[in-house]
């Protein structure tokens, strides 16, 4: 058997339009030119080699279904679209502008409407959580880490991932406990670094404020580090933060993507950079790498 190689994008941000900006908390200068960035990467060589693609989130900067129906039709026209496995980010799920008033219920509802039919359109599975095997090797599970249902911008990027779905994936990774490596994707960090400890990695520290609205609830996160622990999960996958990142926790190895569609800084000019995987084929051993497009 050959290895088995896993490309991680994550925070796309895509639009319906190719020049319309992201949203982010800025008056001038937000970011445009992510869908024409994302062709560039589904084109990459090590995307069209690798045997699975797994986006952590924020495929859409709005969630509307016209910026799915691009990224469908942008994988599916690279040949990639039957080896791309999604779960959704905040910005694929919550309202991120005024809406009328409604229950707490119906806004989960509608959310939830809105991103199981941009999923359906590419074949995703829509109940969390999911697991998928594409190779005796490797299994993925697949978590919805959103806070579902926000009404404000100080909520909208919330993570919750809830007991019963820890519970059903409890069963799923003892279902699957004889797989040599088992790897966990969501959207939301389950660790994001006090200041202190933040700057002793070389980190952006981010503040209490920050943390607060950014993460998952503090029992959430023990919880899922426990079943990595127990269930020997080798990788946790995420994005949300729009920060490379790559630590050891207790021995499970978290990796945080960056935002795939965001040009960073190089000695050869802007790139567009993501996290790769390749799992040995004769000792399962996963090497972990970074794969970069040229702009």
């Amino acid at each position: 058997m050959n290895s088995f190689r896993i490309s991680h994008l994550s925070d796309l941000h895509l639009t319906a339009k190719d020049n319309a900006a992201r949203s982010e908390p800025k008056l001038f200068d937000a970011l445009t030119g992510m869908n024409a960035n994302f062709r560039k990467i589904v084109a990459s060589k090590v995307i069209q080699e690798s045997d699975l693609v797994l986006v952590t989130g924020d495929v859409t900067d709005r969630g509307d279904i016209d910026t799915w129906k691009f990224f469908w039709d942008t994988v599916e026209k690279a040949n990639i679209k039957d080896r791309v496995h999604v779960v959704p980010g905040n910005h694929d799920v919550c309202c991120l502008g005024a809406r009328l008033p409604k229950t707490g219920t119906q806004y989960r509802e509608e959310d939830m409407a809105k991103v199981h039919k941009g999923l359906l359109m590419g074949g995703q599975p829509t109940r969390f959580p999911w697991a998928y095997s594409p190779d005796p090797r490797v299994v993925v599970f697949g978590l919805n880490s959103n806070n579902l249902g926000n009404f404000t911008a100080a909520t909208n990027a919330m993570g919750d991932i809830g007991y019963y779905q820890l519970k059903d994936l409890a069963s799923m990774l003892h279902k699957h406990r004889d797989v040599p490596v088992k790897i966990i994707a969501m959207h939301h960090s389950p660790n994001i670094p006090e200041e202190e400890t933040a700057i002793k990695r070389g980190q952006r520290p981010f503040s209490q404020l920050d943390r607060i609205g950014h993460q998952v609830p503090e029992s959430q996160r023990r919880m899922l580090n426990l079943l990595c622990v127990t269930h020997k999960v080798r990788l946790l996958l995420h994005g949300h933060l729009h920060m490379s990142e790559d630590r050891r926790i207790t021995g499970v190895r978290y990796i945080g993507a960056a935002a795939s569609t965001e040009p960073q800084h190089s000695p050869q000019g802007p790139i567009l950079q993501f996290p790769t995987y390749q799992v040995s084929a004769k000792t399962h051993r996963v090497s972990c790498n970074r794969a970069v497009v040229l702009i």
